[in-house]
């Protein structure tokens, strides 16, 4: 549990956690560890957002937190695009109904 606001919360159910978590599985090089320090800031702000107001604060740093994952190759899109496919391997019903077309 960690206090954040003067709230209790579970530390395994911040984002900040899983950012850290997902990063600890990556390897990463030495000119890489600013967009880790950007993505683990994101979260910060985001799981430290003021109740009333974490949704606009997850509207605005979300994609960001998202951008920098997907460029440090931490997102099922990144992992796809690194081995030569889409979005996701298997493609799904839309990209069925896509290739029908």
């Amino acid at each position: 549990m960690t206090d954040i606001g003067g709230c209790l919360r579970d530390v395994a159910g911040l984002l900040v956690t899983a950012v850290a978590e997902t990063v600890a599985g990556l390897e990463i090089s030495p000119e890489d560890r600013a967009v880790v320090k950007l993505a683990a800031a994101y979260a910060e702000q985001i799981d430290d957002a003021d109740p009333a107001e974490r949704a606009d604060v997850l509207e605005k740093l979300g994609p960001r937190l998202l951008a920098a994952l997907d460029a440090l190759g931490a997102t099922p899109k990144a992992r796809a695009a690194a081995k030569g496919g889409g979005a996701r391997a298997g493609g799904g019903k839309l990209a069925a109904i896509r290739a029908a077309r």
